[in-house]
């Protein structure tokens, strides 16, 4: 049992008096609440992005040791900061190429009969557009979809796995930091690779493709240097990899199919 401090009023543990006094003060109180609240989130937000400075940077000057330490302490806020961050990446990409495709239908001349003659003499004629609005709902939700179906089920393989061949206490979310240091890169190359992917130059066009192929092969060998941090036989790594990347190439083709 408690008493106001204002009026004298005897409360119950947690009550707030209904004094005018009382009120003052816990409505005075409520601002700076969530001013400390704000500061805590814009706090947290600068370092996780120094985080992903750090661990990006690491990535290149010592990558084995970088992802060793990423997967070893599998920061909960930094990995679903960049597996959310891929998904988002993935889908306003997919978004931003099929508005791009709408931009460049043909248009209708209004007239039924003008435009079935028209496509039946140039093949490349439509008067639609390729990507409806439920069909573009349905594709951005689809790529966040893959990006979360390839995260649980690389953590689900690489858990199992490690455990059942090394006895090796390793943990979910362990198994999902594995798939996250992929995004720590994959997310800058993918939006350099579509920006250069827009222009019609050549030479920058196949700037596009070779970052694409680094990002990609980097990737794997950032998932075999974290596999290894958490199975130390490494003739068993080769394997738990092809069944990780196994089962999401075939999970994602029963995505698509239901798409």
């Amino acid at each position: 049992m408690s008493f106001c401090k204002y009026c004298g009023k005897q409360l119950q543990d947690g009550e707030v008096c209904t004094c005018q006094q009382a009120q003052q003060s816990a409505g005075a109180a409520q601002p700076q609440q969530a001013s400390q609240q704000m500061e805590a989130v814009k706090k947290a937000g600068a370092n996780a992005a120094l985080d992903y400075v750090n661990v990006l940077k690491g990535l290149f000057t010592s990558p084995v040791e970088t992802v060793s330490a990423f997967v070893a302490k599998a920061n909960v806020i930094m990995i679903a900061i960049l597996i959310g961050g891929q998904a988002i990446i993935n889908m306003l990409t997919r978004l931003f190429d099929m508005l791009i495709a709408n931009s460049k239908a043909k248009v209708t001349t209004g007239s039924k009969e003008l435009d079935s003659l028209l496509s039946s003499y140039y093949s490349s004629y439509t008067n639609t557009k390729p990507y409806p609005a439920g069909s573009i709902f349905k594709n951005m939700l689809l790529e966040i979809l893959l990006v979360a179906v390839a995260a649980a089920v690389i953590a689900l393989v690489v858990m199992l796995l490690a455990k059942a061949f090394n006895k090796a206490n390793v943990t979910y979310m362990q198994g999902l930091a594995v798939y996250a240091i992929t995004a720590v890169l994959g997310i800058p190359a993918e939006l350099l690779s579509w920006v250069t992917g827009l222009t019609s130059v050549g030479f920058i066009d196949r700037i596009s493709s070779c970052v694409t192929v680094f990002s990609n092969v980097a990737g794997y060998a950032f998932v075999y240097i974290a596999i290894r941090a958490l199975c130390k036989d490494e003739k068993k790594i080769p394997l738990i990899m092809a069944i990780s990347y196994v089962a999401v190439n075939f999970l994602t083709w029963v995505l698509r199919l239901m798409f």
